[in-house]
Parts: C-alpha cells; structure tokens; sequence
C-alpha cells in the first residue's frame, strides 16, 4: 500500500516510557488521537539509548510544537 496506516500529528503526540506494558526494559508507548479516540503504539530497541532518542526527538517537536501555537506561554506553562 502506498497510503500510511495512520498520520499522526504532532499536536495530539505523546509518548512515555512502558517496560512493563511492552515486555521489554527498552519499551516506549507512543500515543495519539484518531477519530477522537486514544491509539497507541508500542515500540522498543535493544539499544536503551536509541529508545531514548527517540523520546526525546517526541517530546522536543511536541514542546516547540506548543511553544509555537502559544507564543505568548512561558515555557513553564507549555
């Protein structure tokens, strides 16, 4: 298929960290909004540092995605 499964956009993204949800000490739960209901994906790595990139690369686009919708918020309030 050359359509994506899903789009998931940065406004509705969160992700967090589920060893225990995904079996593996490595686990990130990355969750988002479909039709107005809560998806989630489950992903891991053998490599805890690349899992962590990875969540840092979410939250950091998530948080500049918010600082620029509300420009006026300290970055306390974002």
């Amino acid at each position: 298929a050359k359509e994506p499964k899903a789009i998931m956009k940065i406004e509705h993204l969160n992700a967090t960290f589920q060893p225990a949800k995904i079996g593996n000490p490595h686990g990130l739960q990355i969750t988002y909004l479909k039709d107005n209901s809560t998806r989630n994906i489950f992903v891991y790595h053998e490599d805890g540092k690349e899992i962590v990139d990875w969540f840092n690369a979410i939250r950091a686009a998530r948080f500049h995605y918010l600082q620029v919708a509300f420009p006026g918020a300290s970055d306390a309030d974002v």
